[in-house]
C-alpha cells in the first residue's frame, strides 16, 4: 500500500512594524489562511525578520514597497546584498529564492490587479535588502509605495488573493538569473509576462561593479538557475566583465532583447 506523504507547508510571514504587511496579513485572515500555509508574525520590520525561527523551508513575506518617487507598485523579488548590508542581511550574501512563485505573482498582478487599477506599476524588482537566513527560500511580495496604498484594504486584499491563488500554481518556466538593467527590471519583467521564463536573483546595473565570481555562483545556486539572461543595453561599462563571468559560470547565457 502506497502511503501519501503530506506536502511540506509554506510559511506566510507578517512584520508588525510594516504597515502594508499588517494590512495584507489582515486580508489573508479575512479570506481564510490556506491549508498549505503556516502563519507567523514578528514585532519587527521586514528587513530584520528573524526567519531562522520559521520552521518551513519556503517562506513568503508580505511587505510594503517604498520609493522616493512614490509610484504605486505591486512587486515581487528575492533578497540579499551584492555589497554592503545597508538595509539588513549580510554583506555579499544572497538568500535562497522562489523564482516560479515570483513569476506567478507578477503575472497575476498584471492580469487581475491591473484590471481597473491601471495606475499600478507591476514588476519584478532586483535582489536587495535583508534579512539573511541560511537554508531557506524567501520571496517578498510587496504593495507600494506610501501609507495611502499600505493602509488601503482593497489593495491589501488584492495582494492576499494573489498569495492564496497562485503560490502553489505550477508552471513550466525555464529558471534564470538576470544581469543588468534598472531596479524595476523592466526587460526581465517583460520576458516573464510574455514567455515561459522565471527569474530568481537579479543583479542590476548599479551593482555590477560589485558582482564577483562568488556572488554570481550564489545567484545561480540559490535560484536553481538553468540559464543566465543579460540586459545587454543595461550593462553599460560592464559588458566585458559580465560576458567573462558568464563564460566562467558554465551556464548558457543570452541577451534578454533576443528572447522577448
Amino acid at each position: 500500500m502506497c502511503q501519501i506523504v503530506p506536502m511540506e507547508k509554506i510559511a506566510l510571514v507578517c512584520a508588525l512594524k510594516d504597515e502594508a504587511s499588517v494590512s495584507i496579513a489582515q486580508a489573508l485572515k479575512e479570506i481564510g489562511l490556506p491549508t498549505w500555509a503556516n502563519y507567523y508574525e514578528f514585532d519587527i520590520d521586514t528587513t530584520a525578520l528573524p526567519l531562522e525561527k520559521v520552521a518551513e523551508r519556503d517562506i513568503i513575506v508580505v511587505s510594503k514597497h517604498q520609493s522616493a518617487a512614490g509610484t504605486t507598485s505591486l512587486t515581487s523579488h528575492s533578497i540579499g546584498n551584492f555589497w554592503n548590508a545597508d538595509f539588513g542581511g549580510q554583506a555579499k550574501k544572497l538568500v535562497g529564492c522562489l523564482p516560479k512563485v515570483q513569476s506567478n505573482y507578477v503575472r497575476w498582478f498584471e492580469k487581475e490587479a491591473k484590471s481597473g487599477h491601471e495606475h499600478f506599476n507591476v514588476c519584478l524588482e532586483v535582489t536587495h535588502h535583508g534579512p539573511f537566513v541560511e537554508g531557506k527560500n524567501v520571496c517578498f511580495i510587496e504593495l507600494g509605495s506610501s501609507l495611502k496604498e499600505w493602509n488601503n484594504k482593497e489593495y491589501a486584499r488584492m495582494v492576499a488573493e494573489n498569495v492564496v491563488e497562485t503560490t502553489l500554481k505550477e508552471n513550466n518556466d525555464k529558471v534564470c538569473i538576470g544581469l543588468g538593467g534598472g531596479h524595476y527590471a523592466p526587460e526581465f519583467t517583460k520576458l516573464v509576462l510574455r514567455k515561459e521564463f522565471s527569474f530568481g536573483h537579479i543583479c542590476p546595473q548599479y551593482n555590477l561593479d560589485n558582482l564577483t565570481e562568488d556572488t554570481l555562483e550564489q545567484m545561480i545556486k540559490l535560484s536553481g538557475a538553468e540559464m543566465i539572461v543579460i540586459d545587454w543595453k543595461g550593462l553599460k561599462r560592464n559588458k566585458e566583465k559580465v560576458v567573462s563571468l558568464c563564460e566562467k559560470s558554465g551556464l548558457p547565457f543570452e541577451r534578454v532583447q533576443r528572447l522577448v
